[in-house]
């Protein structure tokens, strides 16, 4: 009875929260939420399956996709993941998976995102010899991203997984910063029906986010007062922005091919704040044999808010991934595309290791 409660409630908020999510805007919401490398996909086995991973979420990389499947865990995990993003950006993740018994599991991660010099460029001053507008004489900036978290899991039937994310983001561009505590809660429920599996997850729910910092203050001076005054210090208000909020809702299938063969295929609806629907599929072949495992791995994403014209490879996903036991460990090496259309293509490899 007691656990029967429990999930009633769990399914209650997850309800209400949900309900908020899919809330229609009046007009389109396409650009206006910010911290959107939170939204830059973690784990190149979840990226191969066009990241339709909400209820695959069984290794590592699910302190990113679904809290929820770090609590079937059964020993510890770490990943690295690096992504070759468009342009000079380059977005890495760590994550490391803790079980705790009867306790539920644990996690902790980290995202990074780097990208190379930016030139400083102003308004050309006539009076002087240099260029100001090409930057001549001007310094560079960088900009960087970053998102450290604590995740927790827990298994409240053999059926039925709930996981929850706390982490601090912020995004930072020359002097300037924005961020704040965000949370990600998720839930993994096993039907019982064969191998169908149910997840559900909203990530980065917080409030809006604002910019501040020294490149936002100047020093003003009242031409009536003397030489010797130092004037007074004024700093721009910008206006907050909201995170970018997303709700996820899949659904998975095994399908056993005999003993050495099994076909992973999942399907997955996304309402996010900041723009359209989106529908996301994906499947993973895996062949094992005594010494390694071999996955293949493809996903489409269906993204109206991409751009007007779309090819029939844009939104593409594929991969493959290595398996292999070393000792006691498991080594995991998995290599994900994706196909960006009018961007660069993305490429990830990731690393995973089982204790």
């Amino acid at each position: 009875m007691k656990k029967t409660a429990i999930f009633m409630l769990t399914a209650m908020a997850l309800a209400g929260m949900s309900a908020l999510a899919w809330a229609q805007p009046d007009y389109s919401n396409v650009g206006r939420s910010g911290l959107h490398f939170l939204k830059i996909g973690s784990g190149a086995r979840a990226i191969g399956m066009g990241g339709a991973y909400t209820a695959v979420a069984n290794d590592a990389s699910a302190l990113y996709w679904n809290p929820a499947g770090i609590s079937r865990i059964k020993r510890m995990e770490f990943i690295f993941s690096h992504t070759n993003w468009i342009d000079d950006i380059n977005h890495e993740y760590i994550g490391l998976v803790i079980p705790g018994g009867l306790m539920g599991n644990f996690g902790i991660g980290a995202t990074f995102l780097t990208m190379g010099d930016i030139q400083t460029t102003r308004i050309d001053d006539i009076n002087t010899v240099m260029r100001e507008d090409l930057g001549e004489g001007l310094p560079a900036y960088t900009s960087s991203d970053l998102a450290l978290s604590l995740t927790y899991g827990y298994n409240f039937t053999d059926k039925f997984s709930v996981g929850l994310t706390g982490k601090y983001a912020s995004e930072k561009i020359s002097e300037m910063s924005a961020g704040g505590i965000v949370f990600d809660v998720g839930t993994l429920y096993k039907t019982g029906f064969k191998s169908l599996r149910i997840g559900m997850a909203i990530l980065n729910f917080g409030p809006d986010a604002k910019f501040s910092g020294s490149d936002l203050q100047y020093e003003t001076k009242d031409p009536t007062m003397p030489e010797n005054f130092a004037g007074d210090y004024v700093e721009i208000t910008t206006s907050p922005f909201p995170l970018p909020l997303q709700f996820k809702l899949g659904l998975a299938y095994d399908f056993n091919l005999g003993a050495s063969q099994m076909i992973t295929a999942s399907g997955e609806l996304v309402h996010p704040n900041d723009g359209n629907e989106k529908i996301l599929f994906g499947a993973e072949y895996c062949w094992k044999n005594p010494m390694v495992e071999l996955a293949i791995r493809g996903g489409y994403k269906y993204d109206p808010d991409c751009y007007e014209k779309k090819s029939s490879m844009d939104n593409i996903n594929g991969g493959f991934g290595l398996s292999r036991r070393v000792g006691t460990t498991r080594v995991n090496v998995d290599y994900a595309y994706t196909n960006l259309g009018y961007l660069e293509n993305a490429h990830r490899v990731s690393l995973g290791l089982g204790f």
